[in-house]
């Protein structure tokens, strides 16, 4: 009798969100309730909608150029906002962990309306100058939320919640990305570069007062681990390195997807037009991720089943990056186009939760922004390179590029499923 009634006592304490020793902290118990609930609209999803509203991206490098600005030294200033992120990671991410994530959140919300405004002026006056303070305030809004996102969301939905919980959230940056898209042709018309600039300036504004009303997260993760823990360290497990590894690579890849689908479009003879809708189009399948994560991690093919979905998804994006170098067929390449971002999505959200597993794992989750940061900077250091080295990248074919990504996105495939045995 006395089992059964401690059974359905459980019972009652999981329908409630908690588990008998949850009783300890007032804060496991609120996270665990969080978690029972459907994942709702919240000010995060509408930050994350609001930065999405980026109304000149369809021609943000017409912004610089039309202001006097040349392609060469455009990739400059790009090289210059990766070498602030670069420099800026760790610095600002021990500040994340003394302040908090919620605070800054928002100070990152309030640098980026800066940029934004200076861009505008740049415009306006056709200042390199004005160019070159934006790139360096851009990137230090950069830093600031640089792995604090993550961090924010682990610590408020923990291993479990945090999968989905970025997927719905990213959904809603993309959800913004495509209304910008489709709005931009009409506000383009009616205003020129001008409008589009003002508009964004205004959606960041309202960006700012929504980051105010963010949750506030645990304050015992930021204070009571605050104890000395070298960071640096943690580049004796070779798992930080193949993070750091599989994070240069994603941010290859969606370079190449960003600047050079386009060019795979005048090699395959297809109309350079096309490309807005494919951009749309691809945006709407990339919103598919939070379904499929939530429907691949809900334990029911166990934790063994969860843990071979980084290599598997891994190796599926390799696969298709390889094969959309070499295709030349007009109807597979228009195919793969539209689903490779969701493909690239996949093993790299699991990746940005095997990151926060892996800052527990060392004892660093006091430190978690920061941790997270310094395995960013191989991320910054590469994005320098690559931005450096773009003439070289377009000499040796787009082709190969592609190819080079596929295989390495499978290599790292087979680092992860050995690692998991």
């Amino acid at each position: 009798m006395a089992q059964f009634l401690n059974q359905v006592t459980d019972r009652c304490n999981l329908f409630l969100g908690y588990k008998k020793e949850d009783r300890s902290t007032d804060y496991e118990l609120e996270k665990r309730r969080y978690l029972m609930k459907k994942l709702k609209f919240d000010s995060y999803d509408g930050v994350c909608f609001l930065n999405g509203l980026v109304f000149f991206a369809p021609v943000a490098l017409l912004v610089r150029t039309q202001a006097g600005v040349s392609e060469h030294i455009f990739f400059l200033l790009q090289a210059l906002l990766s070498g602030v992120i670069f420099l800026g990671e760790i610095p600002t991410g021990f500040i994340t962990d003394k302040i908090g994530y919620r605070k800054s959140l928002i100070l990152a919300q309030v640098l980026l309306l800066g940029a934004r405004s200076l861009l505008l002026a740049a415009f306006v006056s056709r200042s390199l100058a004005l160019f070159v303070v934006e790139a360096v305030v851009e990137g230090i809004a950069a830093c600031f939320t640089s792995g604090t996102g993550s961090a924010y969301l682990y610590n408020l939905y923990g291993e479990n919640g945090y999968l989905v919980k970025t997927a719905h959230a990213e959904n809603f940056g993309i959800a913004g990305f495509i209304i910008s898209t489709v709005a931009y042709a009409g506000i383009y018309k009616i205003s020129g570069m001008e409008g589009l600039l003002i508009t964004t300036v205004v959606m960041d504004i309202i960006a700012v007062v929504c980051s105010f009303f963010l949750r506030s997260e645990s304050s015992k993760t930021i204070i009571a681990d605050r104890k000395e823990v070298q960071i640096l360290a943690i580049f004796k497990n070779k798992k930080a390195f193949l993070f750091v590894i599989s994070l240069a690579i994603f941010s290859i890849a969606w370079l190449l997807i960003n600047f050079f689908y386009v060019v795979k479009l005048e090699n395959c003879g297809l109309p350079v037009e096309w490309m807005s809708l494919i951009i749309l189009i691809y945006s709407a399948v990339q919103m598919l991720a939070e379904p499929i994560l939530e429907k691949l991690s809900d334990g029911k093919n166990g934790k063994s089943g969860r843990g071979k979905l980084p290599a598997v998804t891994a190796a599926t994006a390799g696969v298709a990056f390889l094969l959309f170098g070499v295709v030349k067929f007009r109807s597979a390449v228009l195919l793969l186009m539209l689903i490779l971002p969701l493909l690239l999505n996949l093993p790299e959200y699991l990746l940005m939760d095997l990151e926060n597993q892996f800052v527990d794992e060392t004892e660093c989750g006091g430190q978690r922004a920061a941790t997270l940061s310094v395995l960013n900077m191989g991320v910054n250091l590469v994005e320098i390179l690559t931005l450096s080295a773009s003439a070289f990248l377009t000499k040796i074919g787009i082709q190969w590029c592609f190819v080079f990504v596929g295989c390495f996105l499978m290599a790292i495939a087979l680092l992860f499923a050995r690692i998991q045995k």
